[in-house]
């Protein structure tokens, strides 16, 4: 889908609904819209044939793209070989779902065991578990590795980022996760920013994450919005920047927030924001 350099989106749970309701709030208001899906024993938001066909027509109603946010209750990289094998059925099925959608990007998590620095009490077994998950599953679909966007979460993003290049996949790269746990967010910026296509983008204040932009840092808030202009200039390459915030207070203060920045480096950029 072409566009301007860097789409401006939030995710599909803003108002306290379905998914449909809040893409047809969303429609006017973002250039893209994060599909976050869920699929358990208890509950399921993945959509139907009729809703696909829905959202099919408000993208194009809308010129809107979509990235689709896997299941978060999925573990590739899991010692359990029948939790591993579901996840990877769950990745494909999430895909097969969604390819009416042509999606700018997945938004994939290479779950640790644990939250926190170290993610497994077995590094090894957990990255072979993940590497061949990975292998799996793009064996399985049409999808380009680098529509598939690994994302930044708890541990350092170095344990995982051989997985990530052997394979050809692209980054999702959650600064907010980079702020929340201390990590060098210049670092992270240096060496993830020109390996990413998704960039998720909130506030964290007091040990809280996806809070609104006006609850966060401004200074690291503005260095990192400078850090995606400067990339996005050299290489020219489309990203998504998604305002991963999950309702209306949150993604009002936050779009009011990025409203003058985007303005203003729009004007200087020629056209690299969306015009949302």
């Amino acid at each position: 889908m072409k566009g301007p350099l860097i789409r401006l989106g939030t995710t599909s749970y803003i108002k306290p609904a379905d998914i449909l309701p809040n893409v047809r709030y969303l429609g006017d208001k973002v250039d893209d819209i994060e599909l976050v899906l869920f699929e358990s024993e208890e509950a399921s938001n993945l959509p139907d044939r009729s809703t696909i066909e829905a959202l099919t027509a408000l993208q194009a109603e809308h010129q809107l793209s979509y990235t689709v946010h896997f299941p978060l209750d999925i573990y590739p990289g899991s010692r359990d070989e029948q939790v591993r094998r579901t996840s990877v059925d769950t990745l494909v099925k999430i895909v097969e779902l969604t390819e009416a959608l042509a999606p700018f990007g997945y938004v994939l998590h290479l779950s640790p065991d644990r939250y926190g620095e170290s993610p497994s009490e077995d590094l090894g077994a957990w990255q072979d578990a993940l590497d061949r998950s990975v292998s799996e599953f793009l064996v399985r679909v049409d999808t380009p590795p680098s529509l598939i966007c690994a994302e930044t979460l708890s541990y350092p993003f170095s344990l995982v980022e051989g997985i990530v290049e052997r394979h050809g996949l692209s980054v999702t790269l959650d600064i907010g996760h980079i702020w929340l746990m201390g990590y060098d967010s210049e670092a992270a910026l240096a060496s993830l920013l020109p390996k990413s296509r998704i960039c998720h983008l909130h506030g964290v204040a007091d040990g809280a994450d996806h809070l609104g932009l006006d609850k966060g840092d401004p200074i690291a808030i503005e260095t990192f919005l400078a850090a995606l202009v400067a990339q996005v200039k050299t290489d020219q390459k489309e990203r998504v920047l998604t305002m991963e915030v999950f309702g209306e207070a949150e993604f009002h203060a936050s779009k009011a927030l990025l409203a003058k920045s985007c303005a203003m480096m729009r004007a200087e950029e020629g056209g690299i924001y969306g015009n949302h």
